[in-house]
């Protein structure tokens, strides 16, 4: 069993943002992350999706590196609205090497800042 949490604070995300504009959000997340009716995404949702991914590589133990990108982890969400990862390119591949089969996945977040934790199993 693997253990992943991150944090960030809003902050930083609205500056990328600011900076970067949609290139940061489309570097991150892909369309399918992105629900049509979220347009535009606000800052803690994307907070919360950037914490969540780092919470998967730090959990993986690879860190974003090695081929891993951030479109290798997707997070979508049951109809109950609870997130899930779906996994692909390296990221899919080093969890299978590892043999890893299980992921669970809770992210939270406020004005300030956004948390996720990540269970590989």
């Amino acid at each position: 069993m693997r253990i992943g949490i991150d944090i960030v604070e809003t902050g930083r995300i609205a500056q990328a943002i600011e900076r970067s504009g949609d290139a940061f959000v489309e570097r991150l997340i892909s369309a399918a992350e992105m629900p049509a009716h979220d347009q535009p995404a606000n800052v803690e949702r994307i907070a919360g999706v950037w914490a969540a991914k780092e919470a998967a590589v730090k959990a993986l133990g690879t860190g974003f590196r090695n081929g891993i990108t951030f479109h290798d982890i997707k997070i979508l969400h049951d109809p109950l609205g609870k997130p899930y990862f779906e996994f692909s390119g390296e990221f899919d591949r080093v969890m299978r090497l590892e043999n890893l089969k299980t992921s669970i996945l809770t992210i939270s977040h406020c004005k300030t800042h956004a948390v996720a934790a990540v269970v590989l199993d």
